[in-house]
């Protein structure tokens, strides 16, 4: 069946036929019940491809990691992202791209998307200060939403509290009376990096505590080596690391040593529980579901606002178990 069937067998018009499959609040009661009635006999399907077409829209999104695809879910950070992501989408009946581009040519890559006409918008990863894709969305005029903040923001965001966040870590332990932290931060020139390095600058500032930083760039392996270098040479009470990845990293280090320091990590993802990490909760899931929600706000023609998630400290045994002092 198709819908001139329908309407041929509701003895009605084929325009009122698609105004009850789409707006049956302006139908008559009467013939709103007898075409749905001949839908409901022969067991009537819309045709999904037919109807995006007509209203210019797929109902496909596309969030695009700058990572090779064998790694989009070694962290459980792009896991909760994702989880968050869908949650949204298969509520309201959308469907989301999952891809990886992690080449030079990332202009050619979302032109060449958009040129296909298979999605309705986008949602960035992986933000630079100086991002190439966002003057080009701009120009594009094309529906996106950017997880992350930087200098310009020129674009819709959704972001966790980065500063506040690495504030209330450095606040933490001069609450446990430490006055020297070594701090492991993430890559030189990342808006994310920076954010968190405010924060802890602030912190220790106000609370009269010595910051020795160093980038490790969000990498285990770096954080692990600085670790054992500063181990050695300088004197620190407690350690706070940009990522949770680096603090566990740093806790099987300290196991292996029998040298044992308070540390705190960001993210809390899940393997942040397995070891009683002390840790910045950015609420992940909250960050996903509120990126789709505005990028689906926004391809429908829609006003949205930037959105800035709370950030907050959960203490477990890592530093828990260290007496003040």
């Amino acid at each position: 069946m198709n819908i001139k069937e329908i309407a041929k067998k509701a003895n009605v018009s084929v325009a009122t036929v698609s105004r009850v499959l789409n707006n049956p609040e302006k139908v008559k009661n009467e013939t709103k019940n007898r075409v749905l009635s001949v839908i409901k006999k022969y067991n009537y399907r819309p045709d999904a491809i037919a109807k995006s077409m007509r209203k210019k829209k797929t109902g496909i999104f596309s969030i695009v990691f700058s990572v090779h695809t064998d790694r989009i879910f070694e962290t459980s950070y792009s896991q909760q992202l994702l989880q968050g992501t869908i949650s949204y989408m298969s509520k309201k009946g959308l469907k989301l791209i999952v891809d990886t581009h992690a080449q030079k040519d990332l202009i050619d890559y979302y032109g060449s998307v958009i040129d296909s006409k298979i999605v309705d918008g986008f949602i960035l990863l992986d933000l630079k200060e100086n991002d190439k894709r966002i003057d080009f969305l701009n120009k594009k005029n094309f529906p996106y939403v950017v997880i992350g903040r930087n200098s310009k923001n020129n674009f819709n965001y959704i972001d966790s509290d980065n500063t506040s966040g690495a504030f209330y870590a450095i606040e933490k332990f001069s609450e446990m009376g430490l006055r020297k932290i070594l701090y492991l931060t993430g890559d030189k020139n990342n808006p994310v990096t920076e954010q968190r390095n405010e924060g802890v600058k602030n912190a220790a500032r106000l609370n009269n505590i010595k910051i020795d930083m160093e980038y490790a760039n969000f990498d285990e392996e770096k954080a692990v080596k600085i670790f054992k270098q500063k181990i050695t040479k300088t004197d620190f009470e407690g350690i706070f690391c940009a990522s949770d990845k680096m603090a566990i990293a740093i806790m099987q280090e300290m196991r292996r040593t029998k040298k044992y320091f308070p540390i705190i990590g960001f993210d809390n993802i899940e393997l942040a529980k397995f070891f009683d990490l002390t840790t910045v909760d950015q609420n992940i899931f909250d960050i996903g579901f509120n990126a789709a929600k505005n990028v689906h706000e926004l391809s429908q023609g829609n006003k949205i606002n930037s959105i800035i998630i709370p950030t907050k400290l959960v203490e477990r045994e890592s530093t828990k178990k260290f007496k003040r002092g």
